[in-house]
């Protein structure tokens, strides 16, 4: 006689937040604040910008981590550039390998300091 047991499932372990953090915070305060100055609404700017409203929302909360793309389209269609958007942002992040967070669930961690690299011939 056969019996069946249940498959095994894989506990994953929990994603640790790593945003919202102080830089995403940081450049969404700057975000809204050129924005309401522009007078665009978040419908307004994720229409022209081409990207969903509620992803206006979450930049301007801190709690995305937009790419460089999206970032420069939002500034464009804001009439401003990318350095008056992180004007005033000083925060920094360290790397994981020295105590930072880890910035996605599979990011390689160097675990050791690499060899010096070999001279070539």
């Amino acid at each position: 006689m056969v019996t069946a047991t249940a498959p095994k499932t894989r506990s994953r372990p929990k994603k640790t937040p790593r945003v919202p953090n102080p830089l995403t915070i940081a450049m969404g305060q700057n975000l809204r604040r050129i924005r309401k100055a522009s007078g665009k609404t978040q419908v307004m700017l994720a229409f022209e910008a081409e990207v969903e409203r509620s992803r206006i929302s979450k930049l301007e909360c801190g709690y995305i981590n937009p790419s460089l793309l999206t970032l420069g389209s939002i500034c464009y269609c804001l009439g401003t550039t990318l350095s008056v958007l992180f004007e005033g942002i000083t925060e920094t992040v360290p790397p994981s390998s020295k105590g930072g967070p880890l910035r996605r669930s599979n990011q390689a961690v160097l675990e050791k300091a690499p060899s010096k690299a070999r001279s070539g011939p």
